[in-house]
């Protein structure tokens, strides 16, 4: 779906501008306090409307703010998707993730932070995250989002959602990382009271995949800082085995690793050594080194550190001053960094007129401005960096003390400063490569034929969902409203006509928290349950609520007088009509697609498949024999299908 945005050149001068990092913090824009539908038109009154082509989906968007000066904005846009008028009635990424039960929606929700504004009022608003559903010739389940979006995330209206993409400084964003764009998606999800969050681990760190790296270095994904844990596996993998597998890889003793890699990889031994000698803690494990890797990195310089060398620079040629003012000039700027910057980030214009107040000769600071940069100056380091928004020079110190241990050695000190961020990520991708990817012979047999099964077992884990709900007591009344009172209410839903009294719901629907006035009657509280039902569900459309089951009396009795607020309220009704046949659930009614798979698999998992041609039902590709690289067979049979025919034949023979 593109959304064309026909009128967002012509912006309101007074457009509000928000703040990136406080974005959805309580009481920015507002305090939400009502359900997760009503916190989402509350939030939507804050955004700009965009003016969209006839027929499309309603649109909104807000202006936030990176930094002030310069100033630096993205734009998020939030698109309301009508499921009524979209070719794409289920959501898969719902059954990918093992919510196949949940009903249809009549809302979706599109959260969208692309990359540069101008692409979007030239070419459109793109929020694809669909293929064509099912073919015959094979089913390739890629939920991407195209990379000119930092950011895709979808929330159905009864609060269950999804992140499609996140693209950070690995993705090709400019401008966030993507630390910044999750922490941006938590605190809408927080704000909004949203239920629960899925997503597909893809992430990657250069040319590994970060799931594998983070889960052997911290026990679990890298979104598990966010709250997100085991949701589903694919291939038939469940919790446990995901947990045994990063346990078995965590626990690799290093002291069998390396003679076991001694002949066959030999820099193997040099790279456990070099980081065994420069941390403080003795490393036994895959786990530790890992974990110690990835914690030294963000303490390393971008480029090789040396101490400043002032004969160097007292000796070129363009150097007109003598050594003893290149050398006070450079303690000047550095405790100018010391004291009036307090250890910061400033630009070079901020540190120049800093060290003005005690040397006036600006091309001295110049000309030693120019020659500092990752360099070590008595106990500081200094670091230059130009700022990848505002294309601005910027100087920053960092104390030699707090970058390791007091009890770190002279000798491990001075091998740590010999190592830089690009060289310690050649030396993971190294161990990666050599220890889980592509493993030698010797790492094959014996018990260490054991790590190839471990890492498919973690690779194969991508759905983890975060619950949003986890811990939070239901709300027992309404702020705003003090003449009312709310209560968690659910549906149940009977057949009519020939099945009439059956229960036809998988599942009971969310309970949804609604307000009702403290005199209002069992009718009232009824209708308007009925009311919300009907304009969530697509499937309720006709939902007719007729009985609050448990609860005696009339209809004319008042609520308030039977149930007490905040309790728990099922209400029992019909689908008139269609005898409750409309399409009603993410994963499809009668007609689903059947899953039966060798690994164990019976419902779809987001990856590659292909139906028989004659049963009709699915298995992995993977699974059946057919490489990934390989195109589905145009006729395709299973082996219970294929042996069956065999034995036919060799009966009427």
């Amino acid at each position: 779906m593109v959304i064309t945005l026909g009128g967002s050149r012509k912006r309101k001068k007074r457009e509000r501008v928000f703040r990136f990092e406080t974005f959805c913090e309580p009481g920015h824009p507002a305090l939400f306090d009502g359900s997760f539908h009503e916190n989402m038109r509350a939030l939507l009154g804050f955004g700009n409307s965009e003016s969209v082509a006839q027929g499309e989906a309603q649109c909104w968007s807000f202006q936030l703010e990176l930094h002030h000066h310069p100033s630096s904005l993205v734009r998020l846009f939030i698109v309301e998707e009508d499921v009524e008028k979209s070719p794409y009635r289920h959501c898969r990424l719902c059954r990918f993730v093992g919510w196949g039960g949940n009903m249809i929606c009549n809302k979706r929700f599109h959260f969208v932070l692309p990359k540069k504004e101008s692409t979007v009022e030239s070419e459109g608003l793109s929020i694809e995250i669909h293929e064509n559903g099912l073919e015959k010739a094979g089913l390739v389940s890629k939920t991407t989002s195209p990379k000119r979006n930092m950011m895709h995330g979808l929330m159905h209206s009864n609060g269950f959602g999804h992140i499609v993409c996140i693209n950070g400084f690995e993705g090709g964003s400019d401008l966030v990382s993507g630390h910044q764009i999750v922490d941006l998606w938590d605190r809408i999800c927080v704000a909004l009271r949203a239920r629960k969050i899925s997503l597909i681990d893809n992430a990657r760190k250069g040319n590994m995949e970060l799931r594998l790296i983070h889960g052997i270095a911290y026990g679990g994904t890298w979104f598990g800082r966010w709250g997100y844990k085991f949701g589903r596996g694919t291939y038939g993998l469940d919790q446990q085995m995901y947990q045994n597998s990063l346990a078995a890889l965590q626990s690799l003793p290093l002291y069998l690793l390396v003679p076991r890699l001694a002949y066959s990889a030999h820099e193997i031994p040099m790279i456990i050594g070099k980081y065994q000698n420069i941390s403080s803690n003795v490393l036994q494990t895959l786990g530790e080194l890992f974990h110690f890797m990835i914690e030294l990195k963000p303490h390393l310089p971008t480029k090789l550190l040396t101490a400043l060398d002032y004969h160097g620079i007292y000796n070129e040629a363009n150097c007109r001053w003598s050594m003893k003012r290149v050398e006070m000039a450079t303690q000047v700027i550095v405790e100018a960094l010391k004291k009036k910057f307090e250890l910061k980030w400033v630009t070079r214009q901020e540190v120049r007129d800093a060290a003005r107040v005690y040397i006036g000769d600006t091309g001295l600071l110049d000309y030693v401005l120019k020659s500092l940069g990752n360099q070590i100056v008595g106990n500081y380091i200094v670091r230059r960096t130009v700022n990848p928004v505002t294309k601005v020079l910027e100087y920053c110190l960092e104390d030699l003390s707090n970058v390791l241990p007091n009890n770190l050695n002279g000798n491990k000190m001075k091998l740590r400063f010999q190592l830089t961020r690009v060289q310690l990520m050649r030396d993971l991708l190294h161990l990666y490569k050599h220890i889980l990817k592509e493993p030698g012979v010797a790492l094959t047999t014996g018990v260490f034929g054991a790590i190839p099964v471990a890492v498919r077992m973690v690779l194969d884990t991508k759905h983890f969902v975060k619950d949003y709900q986890d811990g939070l007591q239901p709300k027992k009344y309404t702020i705003g409203c003090p003449n009312c009172t709310s209560l968690n209410c659910t549906i149940h839903v009977k057949n009519v006509g020939p099945n009439e009294g059956k229960n036809i719901m998988k599942d009971l629907p969310p309970y949804e928290t609604i307000a009702i006035s403290t005199n209002a009657t069992i009718a009232d509280l009824k209708l308007e349950v009925q009311r919300y039902f009907s304009e969530m569900y697509w499937g309720l459309k006709s939902f007719v609520a007729e009985v609050v089951v448990g609860i005696g009396g009339r209809d004319e009795d008042l609520v308030f007088g039977l149930i007490e607020s905040g309790s728990i309220v099922v209400v029992e009704g019909r689908v008139e009509g269609n005898g409750g046949q409309l399409e009603t659930y993410e994963g499809g009614d009668n007609n689903s697609v059947s899953v039966e798979c060798l690994c164990g698999a019976r419902d779809e998992d987001g990856e590659r498949m292909v139906c028989c041609d004659i049963c009709e039902v699915w298995q992995h590709t993977r699974c059946v024999g057919i490489p990934n690289e390989e195109n589905v067979p145009h006729v395709f049979l299973c082996n219970r299908c294929e042996n069956g025919i065999v034995s036919l034949h060799s009966i009427n023979c």
